[in-house]
């Protein structure tokens, strides 16, 4: 089949998804309910509120926030050269959880002087971390995929606990319910306010990374070939360090910690287009944002209205996925 073909599918199972989607919660909407609020909306009307402000932000977040994690595991994977990288092995994700919850848990108000500030510690806490574990993982001179990513399962366990240990000693019912919650993954709190912070990081990623695929591509050769075909290997790596950092970190604050979806979407990726097509990573995050539509929709359907928390719909689907590729003789890359 043409990768045409493959495009304009994802293409309409995210418009499927996000009607079913509208559908979907503490009442059901159908299809004339749906375009009324869309082509004559009414502010006064609770179920036009409730489409509008309410499942739409939630179904688009989602679909941002699965496009970002799965695009930047693609990242991850071509900079390591290795198909079990993801953000969260790499501890990014991990950093983004602490800086976001030192906001949530009251330590920094959660607005100064009109901004939003979960997604500014969020970045924060990720380009932290990894900075960490981009310096545990140097060996002369040297960015060492192997050590970076025994560096990156390491301090991402530190963080993890120091997220468990801020847990354990909050003294807030509701702040401790609802971290708790988040720190699952969820969507519930999803705004119109909340959408551009993911939304903007991930698009002009995209754009920039549309001019390097050649790059990525040749870093799967590794690194001493790459080098040798003229890729600056060194910058390329800190440009997807710093990409990764930025993108995942805006994903992690607005929707909690949802994993897998890295692991999972790039090799999904690579099966259906090569391991080296021009058009990867925006498939990627098409198919990502796609995949997060699906749980979202599975978790309501489970749990309705408010769904299960997304990131045990995801760990059904990526531990069994996980298992595989360990079993596999050979994981690093296939077309």
């Amino acid at each position: 089949m043409s990768k045409a073909f493959y495009f304009l599918s994802a293409l309409f199972l995210i418009l499927v998804a996000l009607v079913l989607g509208l559908q979907v919660g503490t009442f059901e909407a159908d299809l004339g309910t749906i375009s009324n609020a869309f082509l004559h909306y009414d502010p006064d009307n609770t179920t036009h509120y409730a489409i509008m402000h309410l499942r739409l932000p939630r179904l688009l977040l989602a679909l941002v926030v699965g496009a970002s994690l799965a695009f930047c595991g693609y990242l991850m994977q071509a900079m390591v050269n290795n198909g079990l990288a993801d953000p969260y092995l790499l501890g990014t994700a991990s950093g983004a959880s602490l800086g976001a919850v030192i906001v949530f848990f009251g330590f920094v108000e959660i607005t100064v002087a009109g901004i939003y500030m979960p997604p500014v510690f969020a970045l924060m806490g990720a380009f932290a971390v990894t900075l960490v574990v981009v310096m545990l993982g140097y060996r002369k001179g040297q960015l060492i995929p192997a050590q970076l990513l025994l560096a990156g399962i390491a301090i991402s366990s530190l963080v993890t606990a120091m997220v468990g240990l801020l847990t354990f000693l909050s003294d807030s019912e509701g702040k401790l319910r609802s971290v708790i919650f988040w720190s699952m993954g969820s969507f519930e709190r999803a705004s119109w306010a909340m959408l551009p912070y993911p939304a903007t990081a991930l698009l002009v990623a995209l754009f920039l990374f549309a001019f390097m695929q050649k790059q990525l591509n040749i870093l799967l050769l590794g690194a001493d070939r790459a080098q040798a075909l003229g890729v600056q290997v060194v910058r390329t790596r800190w440009i997807i360090l710093a990409t990764v950092s930025i993108v995942t970190g805006f994903a992690v604050a607005t929707s909690g910690p949802i994993g897998f979806v890295g692991l999972i979407i790039p090799h999904v990726t690579r099966g259906l287009m090569g391991a080296t097509g021009k058009a990867n990573l925006l498939f990627c995050a098409f198919i990502g944002g796609f995949f997060m539509l699906l749980c979202d929709l599975l978790s309501r359907l489970l749990y309705p209205p408010a769904g299960l928390p997304i990131g045990i719909i995801t760990s059904f689907f990526g531990v069994p996925f996980f298992v595989y590729l360990l079993s596999r003789k050979n994981y690093k890359f296939s077309s």
